[in-house]
């Protein structure tokens, strides 16, 4: 899979399900990282989201997603 292709897709990282957001290339993100989201904000700035950096070999892709209205 393409790197640029992974934005957007649902990971799980240890029992917890985010959204990859960034990618190595980005800004502030490691070498071998992802930049995961959580569904978290930050503590000190209301409204803005508070990311992950996790190591892309603990990301695992999750290809099935429950839908409901």
């Amino acid at each position: 899979m393409n790197e640029k292709d992974v934005l957007g897709k649902f990971v799980n990282v240890g029992g917890s399900v985010g959204i990859i957001v960034g990618l190595p290339d980005d800004e502030n993100i490691p070498e071998d990282h992802y930049a995961i989201w959580y569904g978290q904000v930050s503590d000190t700035v209301l409204g803005r989201p508070r990311v992950r950096t996790v190591p892309t070999e603990y990301c695992e892709f999750i290809n099935e997603i429950d839908y409901y209205h």
